[in-house]
């Protein structure tokens, strides 16, 4: 693919991140806690950008050496096409250029693409949350170390 952008999310990016979001069926951010996301210091929102289409998009919240990922949502059309590989690396960037030496998240022990892929970039499987998700699916929370330089 060519010509795709990391680049970090402003408001102008929020109504087509909500979109690909409900493409999803997925329901983690709103307009509203988007918009306010992007004010505070302690997030980081990244998005993915081709011909001014954003193709995916990843967020997290930090505090100290600590990073939760709040989502990761790649477009069907471009799933499987090294798209949340690009993301994930501009965060793990981003962490070492921040002194943030772990980041963390929750994924729903159904959903094998999204855990293959963290397993990949070197998560591991730390615990599991019972019922996290609607209160049915459980949730494998994941981590990953930042070696800091």
């Amino acid at each position: 693919m060519d010509n795709i952008q990391i680049i970090q999310m402003n408001n102008n990016d929020i109504d087509e991140a909500i979109s690909l979001e409900e493409s999803h069926n997925i329901h983690i951010l709103s307009k509203s806690i988007l918009e306010n996301d992007l004010k505070e210091k302690n997030n980081y929102y990244l998005v993915a950008k081709s011909n001014n289409m954003i193709l995916g998009y990843i967020g997290i919240s930090y505090v100290l050496d600590t990073a939760d990922i709040i989502s990761i949502v790649v477009s069907h059309d471009y799933t499987r096409k090294g798209i949340a590989s690009l993301l994930l690396n501009s965060i793990y960037e981003f962490c070492k250029e921040n002194n943030i030496s772990r980041i963390m998240l929750e994924v729903r022990e159904t959903n094998t693409v999204a855990q293959n892929l963290y397993l990949k970039h070197g998560f591991t499987k730390i615990s599991e949350r019972k019922k996290y998700y609607e209160g049915k699916e459980n949730a494998y929370i994941m981590e990953k170390k930042i070696p800091i330089i």
